[in-house]
């Protein structure tokens, strides 16, 4: 389900706080293929770890929450600058020691 750039902020901020840790602590991040990207680049096991990734409008509605995410609050993430709209998803994950970072 595609989401507006509040509720996605408003449902990320929920999953932390039901999760806890402090913001940096969690890793957000955009990209077309968010299990993919996890698994792939971040060593994230979608058994064991907390992750959670929420389909947005377009990339630019993605970048927008990941700036926030990131300045904001101070999460970990690669700022991203430049993407497709087929990059629509914004995901985070807790990270752990089988986590990168």
């Amino acid at each position: 389900m595609i989401r507006s750039v509040q509720q996605i902020k408003y449902e990320i901020l929920a999953y932390i706080k039901e999760f806890g840790g402090n913001f940096d602590d969690w890793y957000v991040g955009v990209s077309g293929e968010p299990l993919k990207t996890m698994k792939g680049d971040h060593s994230v096991d979608e058994e064991r770890d907390i992750w959670l990734y929420k389909q947005a409008l377009t990339f630019s509605a993605c970048r927008t929450v990941q700036n926030y995410f990131l300045n904001q609050l101070k999460t970990d993430g690669t700022a991203v600058s430049a993407g497709g709209e087929g990059d629509d998803c914004v995901y985070l994950y807790k990270k752990s020691e089988r986590t990168s970072p």
